[in-house]
C-alpha cells in the first residue's frame, strides 16, 4: 500500500511539473506574439519594409497567442485530472485509424 501511495505521489508531481511547464511554454508564446507586433509597429514607418511584413507578422503573433491559449487549455485539462480524489485520468476511446485509399486495385 506504501508503494502505491509513493506511485501516486511521483505520478501526482510529474503532472504538476508537466502543468508549469506548458504555463511557462503558453507565457513565451505570448512573449513571442509581443515582439512580433513590436517588430511590424516599427517596421510601419519604414519605407524601404516590404508590403508583406506586416502582415505576416500580425499572422505570426496571431498563431502563437493561439498556440498560447492552447497551452494554458491543455495545463487546466492535466490540472483536473491531477485533482485530490481522481485515481486516474479517464482516456478517451481508441479511434480506429482509416487511411485514405490510394486508387491500387
Amino acid at each position: 500500500m506504501v508503494r502505491h501511495s509513493t506511485h501516486a505521489q511521483s505520478i501526482a508531481a510529474e503532472l504538476l511539473d508537466r502543468i508549469a511547464q506548458l504555463r511557462a511554454d503558453a507565457e513565451l508564446m505570448d512573449g513571442y506574439a509581443r515582439r512580433l507586433l513590436a517588430t511590424a509597429a516599427t517596421l510601419s514607418g519604414r519605407v524601404a519594409a516590404p508590403e508583406w511584413s506586416r502582415p505576416t507578422l500580425a499572422r505570426q503573433a496571431a498563431a502563437c497567442r493561439t498556440t498560447a491559449r492552447q497551452l494554458r487549455t491543455a495545463a487546466e485539462a492535466l490540472l483536473s485530472q491531477s485533482e485530490p480524489g481522481r485515481s486516474r485520468p479517464r482516456r478517451r476511446p481508441a479511434v480506429p485509424a482509416v487511411l485514405p485509399a490510394t486508387g491500387r486495385k
